[in-house]
């Protein structure tokens, strides 16, 4: 990581040198044709004017300060930010809990307040911007040494023998009780003065200029950014903030105002405001005196005794500044590299367009590296970034850059899988695999992953960017590619259907966009779920029916660390099975880290990344070593399709293989046959669990038994020491959110086929989101094989079978089956109730036959290495 952002400051060094001997002449993404364009679009298209009228709007709070009140909003580095006014903490108040970012916070309605979620109460009790404004020194800057501290008590009780004269009063560094400590003003002056009123402003203002050529805006944001400039190098997150209640948390997390993984999302703001707002200051004839004489008033360095003076310090002292300080804009791939990309275009752009490109080419390469993705963990979230970040990216300067997309695509092939990889892993429009990082206990996907493609809105990551089009970038892809699969995610995004597409203010020929979605619909339909799917490079297979897709899908993740360069935000899950059936789904992960108890490093934030919490084998209790896997078997059929994937470097032993075969017995059910073979260690844990519900059990004698114990959330214990194989555990899943109709009975029946193991019934924990404190224990199946000597082999066999009311399996049995191999050779017999029988063997090979009800074989496959 040091050798990496040396290198990016070494860049970063000499851009900024070359930008400064090339003073800007103009915006370089958003020039004044733009804005005409847009005004063209918006008179003579009502999607257009609706989207206008919209930011307009938004830009409107501002409009009602005055030049010095717009001013006055600015603030220095002297009181400390904190992420969060109590991570895992509760109300002073009413006790309730009140964890990571549930606290109200609006800098227009409740100015200098934070309030309670639940008793509505706001705090801090003191007038703290009174208190604020008697401590701000010669240059307007807060000084806590000569603020009035007589004015720090509770105005609901003002006199001093009051009990509660001190309750819920804060200085700017806390409101302090009982040994816990509420940062309300921290927490209030990054969210609410700094992102909502000060980056707010600009951002809102800058866009209203854009789309509407209006000088007043440009105005008001050119004295936001003006006057931040004044102090914006001052802060430093990493020595100023406060994370989890720690300062420097994880040895300093460096950032401006906030700390970096927002302040380049920050950063970025405010360099396409000054871009956008660019070209109208030099006839704002009011801007320059109004600034010089608050330079006179408040004794600042720089005069503003001309336009080059104002861009100057807007210019060296954020967007330069910035440009020289990589670490400060730390985050998630490719946010600091698109970050400081921008900060070049707009401080030297044509001058340095071949460096730029460069950088787009370097952003790309990466951006798609594995199966089209950067191999980062967490699919539906931290997974999605890239995708985000490319497509918002890339359309801004594709308006001036046309032929640039077809030049991408050539050099960078794996760009064309990029969206494609989150239709390919999408099931029915409703679930993605949560792996790694991402996502909430059994909750639905509804919306395409890969890029936000919201009906009637612009998007960008964090939601954060001017009115950029991803619509119009996907149609730039289908040009590009001839690909229909971006036309019909255009379709999909816009509500399956073409009116108002493309909700891009700057669009050069909405019509054609329009009329090419229609055409491609009628030719090629609308987006339909994919067939089964195998992702090597990011080891996630997806098995499906080509017959039901939509109906069911089983997935099996088969690594937790890769060897890709993007190693974050992975869980120790190797070997993990997921199924959705019945509208449901059945082995649900437990979701983003419950990093709301502490931080990332409690148990319950461990629990939900530890190899225990995972539908996979825990060998020793402890977690998997890391490692890649590799996909050895795949076939996919018409009734019958199987997956075998192996890593035994996550144990570091000689075998960590799962072979898991999905089974169709009707026009939208199936079954799934598991055989995980594990060899090392003594002791090897297979879990299983299922979604909220109640579970029963056959064939198993169950007593208390002891806990599991190496740190996982586990409860609850009933174990059968000795049962015969054949023992089955049934789900009854509980419709928690509602997705079904009223009355269905969705089932998830396990079969156990495992010889020599021990059975357990227990709870897991979890929680219903990585912000919510609402905790569940869920049902879950624990197979156990133990020795006293090692290494341990062990050959777990069961059958998962998802039904509704009544199970379309009569019986399940194991044969035996003669040779060296022993155990490790399986052969399953599934009856089924309409008189169908299976028979499915798995050796080296994979062999499935099926005899109908009068035993004449009616498929059969025999599937190899």
């Amino acid at each position: 990581m040091r050798r990496i952002f040396l290198s990016l400051f070494l860049s970063c060094l000499a851009a900024a040198a070359l930008a400064a001997q090339t003073p800007k002449q103009h915006s370089a993404l958003y020039p004044s044709s733009l804005t005409a364009r847009a005004k063209a679009n918006i008179a003579r298209y009502p999607w257009a004017a609706s989207i206008a009228k919209r930011i307009v709007e938004e830009a409107q709070p501002w409009m009602a300060f005055s030049d010095e009140q717009l001013w006055d909003q600015g603030f220095g580095a002297t009181i400390t930010r904190s992420h969060m006014v109590w991570s895992s903490g509760f109300c002073a108040a009413c006790r309730k809990p009140v964890p990571m970012y549930d606290w109200e916070i609006d800098g227009f309605a409740r100015p200098w307040k934070v309030r309670c979620p639940h008793c509505q109460q706001v705090f801090p009790k003191n007038d703290f911007h009174k208190f604020y404004r008697s401590g701000l020194d010669a240059h307007g800057i807060f000084d806590p040494k000569r603020a009035n501290r007589s004015l720090l008590f509770n105005l609901d009780h003002p006199d001093a023998a009051d009990p509660l004269h001190t309750f819920g009063v804060d200085d700017g560094e806390g409101f302090v009780d009982a040994g816990h400590r509420w940062r309300f003003i921290g927490a209030y002056l990054l969210y609410a003065q700094w992102r909502q009123v000060v980056l707010g402003g600009i951002s809102n203002l800058g866009a209203a200029y854009a789309v509407t050529g209006e000088p007043v805006y440009a105005h008001k944001a050119a004295i936001l950014l003006d006057r931040l400039a004044d102090v914006f190098p001052t802060f430093d997150f990493g020595a100023q903030g406060i994370l989890y209640e720690r300062a420097r948390y994880g040895g300093g997390v460096a950032g401006y105002v906030g700390y970096a993984i927002d302040s380049a999302y920050d950063v970025r703001r405010l360099t396409l405001a000054y871009d956008q707002i660019f070209e109208a200051m030099p006839a704002d004839s009011a801007l320059v005196p109004f600034l010089a004489a608050q330079a006179r008033r408040y004794k600042l360095d720089n005069p503003k005794a001309s336009l080059a003076d104002v861009r100057r310090n807007i210019e060296d002292r954020i967007l330069r500044d910035a440009l020289q300080n990589p670490k400060k804009l730390r985050t998630n791939y490719p946010g600091t590299e698109v970050a400081l990309s921008l900060l070049k275009t707009v401080l030297a752009w044509p001058a340095n367009r071949e460096e730029v490109m460069a950088d787009i080419d370097q952003i790309v390469e990466q951006s798609v590296a594995v199966d089209g993705v950067t191999g980062e963990k967490g699919l539906t979230g931290y997974a999605i970034i890239a995708p985000h970040f490319v497509g918002n990216f890339l359309e801004q300067y594709l308006r001036a850059e046309p032929g640039l997309l077809d030049g991408l695509l050539q050099r960078h092939p794996k760009f064309r899988q990029t969206y494609r990889f989150f239709t390919d892993t999408w099931t029915a429009r409703q679930y993605y695999p949560i792996s790694g990082d991402c996502g909430s206990f059994a909750v639905r996907s509804p919306e395409y992953a890969g890029l936000p493609l919201r009906h009637g809105e612009a998007g960008g990551p964090h939601d954060t960017d001017p009115p950029v089009s991803m619509f119009t970038f996907l149609w730039r892809m289908w040009k590009s590619t001839g690909d229909p699969l971006y036309l019909q995610l255009a379709h999909l995004g816009n509500g399956n259907g073409t009116d108002g597409l493309p909700y891009d203010l700057y669009a050069e020929n909405p019509e054609a966009l329009v009329n090419d979605v229609k055409r491609v619909i009628a030719r090629d339909g609308t987006l339909a779920t994919a067939p089964s799917v195998n992702k090597q490079e990011w080891r996630l297979a997806i098995l499906r029916s080509p017959r039901h897709r939509d109906t069911g899908a089983v997935w099996l993740d088969y690594d937790s660390v890769p060897e890709s360069k993007i190693k974050n935000h992975y869980h120790y899950d190797a070997m993990n099975l997921g199924l959705f059936a019945k509208g449901l789904d059945l082995l649900p992960e437990f979701g983003y880290p419950a990093v709301q108890f502490g931080d990332w490093h409690t148990p319950q934030a461990l629990w939900h990344r530890a190899t225990a919490a995972h539908n996979t084998v825990v060998v020793d209790g402890k977690n998997q070593f890391g490692g890649d896997g590799q996909s050895t078997l795949w076939a996919d059929g018409d009734v019958f399709r199987v997956v075998r994937a192996s890593s035994p470097g996550q144990i570091h032993g000689k075998e960590y293989e799962r072979t898991v075969a999905m089974i169709d017995t009707g026009a939208s059910d199936f079954y799934v046959v598991d055989v995980f073979r594990v060899n090392g260690g003594t002791d090897h844990a297979k879990f299983t669990h299922s979604s909220f519900g109640s579970i029963s059990t056959a064939g198993l004698s169950l007593q208390p038994g002891p806990d599991y114990g190496n740190g996982a959330l586990l409860r609850n214990f009933r174990g059968d020491p000795n049962p015969a194989p054949g023992w089955s555990v049934d789900w009854k899943i509980e419709d928690r959110y509602g997705y079904l109709a009223p009355g269905a009975n969705v089932h998830l029946r396990y079969t156990d086929l495992t010889a020599g193991a021990q059975a357990y019934t227990c709870e897991s924990w979890t929680v219903k989101n990585a912000t919510s404190t609402e905790e569940f224990w869920i049902p879950t199946v624990m197979v156990r094989r133990q020795s006293k000597q090692g290494p341990l082999e062990s050959t777990f066999v069961s059958v998962l079978e998802p039904y509704q009311n009544k199970p379309l399996i009569q019986s399940i049995q194991r044969l035996p089956l003669e040779g060296p191999a022993g155990d490790l050779l399986v052969a399953i017999q599934v009856q089924l109730a309409d008189g169908r029988r299976d028979l499915i063997t798995l050796t080296d090979s994979v062999t499935f036959t099926r005899w109908d009800a009068a035993g004449k074989i009616e498929t059969k496959a025999n599937v190899r290495h």
